[in-house]
């Protein structure tokens, strides 16, 4: 085995520091091997509709999602939480300690990035909506976001088979 311990110490020679996030191709290599955790966000207005943004990744497609995001090594949930709703959304927020809804997706037909363990935790914005990135779509981006009373078409087919109740919830 003195070549795979050579390679993993290559590996975390390259990692820098784990819990401020992988190089790309180390995270890759990661996601093939085990399960990620991420925190997804559940945030709704006064209306009960539910805040989306816009995602285009090679993994996952184009569309709309709950804003979320995966948890470093040693990080809190709230932590990521907080940095979720900052990078996203440019806003703050405040969240139940416990998640609303823990599940598990798992993508047959390809290792990379193929398993999540998703918690789904009930926010609150603090703070404004940045304008600036409130949904265009003559030129959707990431991260760009809008207020949805249903399921969109485009959302996320990964997301759908996981949270598309909180579509069909009653509304208030």
């Amino acid at each position: 085995m003195p070549n795979l311990n050579e390679a993993i110490t290559t590996i975390k020679g390259q990692a820098i520091s784990p819990n401020l996030g992988l190089k790309e191709d180390i995270f890759l290599l990661v996601s093939e091997l085990t399960p990620l955790v991420n925190v997804d966000l559940l945030i709704k207005n006064d209306e009960d509709n539910i805040l989306l943004t816009w995602r285009s990744d090679q993994f996952y497609g184009s569309g709309w999602h709950i804003p979320g995001g995966i948890v470093r090594f040693k990080e809190k949930f709230e932590t990521r939480i907080h940095a979720v709703a900052k990078k996203e959304l440019n806003a703050t927020l405040t969240h139940h300690n416990t998640p609303l809804m823990i599940s598990s997706t798992i993508n047959e037909t390809r290792n990379t990035r193929g398993h999540f363990i998703s918690l789904l935790f009930n926010c609150k914005l603090t703070s404004e909506l940045d304008s600036q990135n409130k949904f265009n779509p003559e030129h959707p981006q990431n991260d760009q976001w809008a207020w949805h009373s249903q399921m969109p078409d485009d959302f996320l087919d990964v997301q759908k088979e996981i949270y598309s109740d909180l579509f069909k919830a009653p509304r208030s």
